[in-house]
């Protein structure tokens, strides 16, 4: 079955409060047609038994009290059964009225609930034995239901006597034309409620879906008000907070953008100008001098632009094609170590390491490392320490440079992709060790020293 779907949020709200005023309708309709009517049904026929059982009683039925004076006993009659010897049925009524209503009042009474005598007769024929006491009847009979009773009286003649008493099953179904009715004014009523409603609901989602396609466009505007505390107002909050993140990022990307564009520029028009020097035989110094600098300045072109390129791709990296196995780093930081020992041999290095094991990516570590020791090679002075050590269930890398302090204004933003040293030039390594740091749940930080920066890597060894 094909799902209805309602443009209009009004329509919406109403189809779920028709839906719900039906349940309840049906719900209340139908524990009065089988428990109620059950409960009611038990206790007409209890109260039958107790006429039945006083007429019993009686010394004189005829004279006895009429139960149908008694509310609760309503449409009740009662009437005699002889049987003679030839199976004759004779039927006699007792408990007439002594008081007959006027004939202008005989002809507004509606017709009597009484049973006619070819129905009397009809219950008759269940009169089975010559001994019996409450025999209980549910049955049918044209169309109508009758509930009665059926016990023998003692007669000093020889036809048998049974006394019957009767009740037609009077079907009151006042409680559900009333559901009915009140469901169907709930209903109406509903549908004005619901338009109120949505038009309440509906406008500010409608001045949020417009400052939202506005967002989707960078079309940064004014944050929207906050007028309530609900659901709404807190989306309110969510979708400008979304704007104010967005709008960072977008600016961050510009100047990103901006960045890459003039540190990738710059050895391109160094590596042009020197090579236009060569062939117009214009250069300075030697021609092998100013080779030198062209491949230099395409070393450093490579590097930027692997950086870029590793930097754009490390995340799904990360996620999708990362080993995550247990690895020594002591062997790792002496191999690294080792190989930036070479580069410059003026620096001295205090290297302090303990033996211990970690558990991730290896080659995605190294690069972390290498990142760090490179920026730090790029600025020492004369010294660098290395210390490993463990600290309860972390490792502590602390990498040292005895080189300039890092001003309190950017040395929380130095691993950010924006970052600049105070030369102006434009490095991305220090970010790529954050990320791979981060995705492994440790932390990186810089802290300045009294005569250098320590880069620290906290790493978590399970």
């Amino acid at each position: 079955m094909k799902k209805i779907k309602f443009k209009s949020l009004a329509m919406r709200i109403w189809a779920t409060f028709v839906v719900i005023n039906l349940i309840i309708i049906f719900s209340i309709s139908f524990l009065y047609l089988v428990a109620f009517r059950m409960i009611g049904e038990n206790s007409k026929i209890q109260n039958l038994k107790f006429a039945h059982d006083v007429l019993l009683q009686s010394s004189n039925l005829g004279q006895s009290k009429n139960f149908e004076d008694l509310s609760s006993l309503k449409g009740t009659d009662h009437f005699i059964v002889r049987i003679n010897s030839n199976n004759k049925y004779e039927i006699s009524d007792i408990l007439k009225k002594n008081i007959e209503p006027p004939q202008s009042e005989k002809n507004n009474m509606p017709p009597p609930m009484g049973a006619d005598p070819e129905t009397k007769n009809w219950m008759a024929t269940f009169i089975v034995g010559n001994s019996i006491y409450e025999n209980e009847f549910k049955e049918y009979h044209n169309n109508r239901k009758f509930i009665f009773l059926i016990s023998s009286i003692k007669s000093t003649s020889t036809d048998r006597t049974y006394l019957i008493s009767y009740m037609p099953e009077m079907q009151d179904n006042l409680l559900i034309y009333i559901l009915i009715v009140t469901g169907i004014v709930f209903i109406a009523i509903g549908f004005f409620t619901a338009k109120i409603v949505a038009n309440y609901i509906s406008k500010p989602l409608n001045e949020l879906g417009d400052y939202a396609v506005k967002v989707g466009n960078k079309e940064w505007t004014e944050p929207l008000e906050v007028k309530s505390k609900d659901e709404i107002g807190r989306l309110v909050e969510s979708m400008n907070h979304m704007q104010k993140e967005l709008k960072r990022s977008d600016e961050e990307e510009k100047m990103f953008l901006q960045s890459i564009s003039h540190d990738l520029k710059t050895p391109v028009m160094v590596i042009m100008s020197h090579a236009e020097a060569i062939i117009d035989g214009m250069y300075i110094e030697s021609v092998e001098k100013t080779a030198e600098i062209i491949k230099e300045e395409a070393v450093s072109l490579e590097k930027k632009i692997k950086q870029l390129l590793y930097l754009n791709t490390l995340a799904y990296s990360l996620e999708n094609n990362s080993e995550h196995v247990e690895f020594n780093l002591y062997d790792l930081m002496t191999s690294i170590v080792n190989r930036f020992e070479v580069i410059n041999n003026k620096i001295k290095w205090n290297v302090n390491m303990e033996n211990v094991q970690i558990q991730g990516n290896e080659e995605k570590i190294q690069v972390a490392i290498e990142n760090i020791l490179d920026n730090g090679l790029r600025y020492a002075k004369g010294e660098i320490k290395v210390n490993l050590k463990k600290e309860d269930e972390f490792i502590i890398l602390d990498i040292y440079n005895d080189g300039p302090k890092i001003s309190e204004k950017n040395i929380n933003h130095i691993f950010e992709n924006l970052y600049k040293d105070k030369t102006g030039n434009f490095g991305l390594g220090l970010a790529i060790s954050k990320k791979i740091i981060d995705f492994y749940n440790g932390e990186i930080k810089a802290i300045n020293r009294e005569n250098g920066v320590s880069f620290i890597i906290k790493y978590p060894i399970n």
